[in-house]
């Protein structure tokens, strides 16, 4: 018989997913290649160096507005409480998979919560300094150098950021990855991370 699943994300929420994905994706590499010349052949993916250039700044435009909408369609979830605040106390016994040390968590856990929020004021970073960055010509130097500098350290964070998201979401946790591709997860993978949910849900 076939596990029973959970509708988790809408349609909308996982195209946004996406949207912020990939363009932080090709934000990343178009940013490496114009601050490493050694990785300048990565431009190559984007029609060359000219192109990303130009497509650098504007799909940091698309990026920023995917992060808005995001916010907007998550922030209302986003906030601790006091299971959140005890889910970080346990935090360790998380990671070792420690489940009955381990606060049982809502649809996202505090881990979740701080991501985004995290990210959240990474986005804030990034549009900000763009924006001094693509018009360069409206301020002066001290102030586009401290920009880049904040820009560059910035997508650092979020490089990071994006490694640790990957890995938690297809090799700590497998099955947590499907519910940006379907939108659904498994009832048993809903009881065995986000409790509090799957209890919220089979009430429902």
């Amino acid at each position: 018989m076939s596990p029973r699943l959970l509708p988790r994300f809408s349609f909308l929420e996982r195209v946004v997913h996406w949207v912020v994905g990939v363009t932080f994706v090709v934000l990343l590499l178009t940013g490496l290649a114009f601050s490493y010349p050694s990785l300048f052949w990565l431009t190559m993916f984007v029609g060359g160096g000219p192109a990303a250039r130009v497509l650098h700044p504007q799909v940091g435009a698309l990026f920023g507005v995917g992060l808005l909408v995001m916010f907007l369609l998550w922030v209302k979830d986003m906030f601790l409480d006091a299971l959140d605040k005890q889910w970080l106390g346990a935090v360790k016994h998380y990671a070792m998979h420690e489940r009955d040390k381990v606060p049982p968590a809502g649809k996202y856990n505090a881990g979740q919560k701080m991501f985004f929020w995290l990210q959240s004021l990474l986005g804030v970073l990034f549009v900000v300094t763009g924006l001094l960055l693509w018009f360069p010509e409206y301020f002066g130097a001290g102030l586009l150098n401290t920009a880049r500098l904040l820009h560059y350290v910035g997508a650092l964070g979020g490089a990071l950021l994006l490694i640790v998201h990957v890995y938690l979401g297809t090799v700590a946790y497998p099955g947590t990855a499907r519910s940006m591709i379907d939108g659904k997860v498994t009832e048993a993978w809903a009881r065995h991370h986000h409790p509090r949910w799957s209890g919220d849900r089979a009430d429902g």
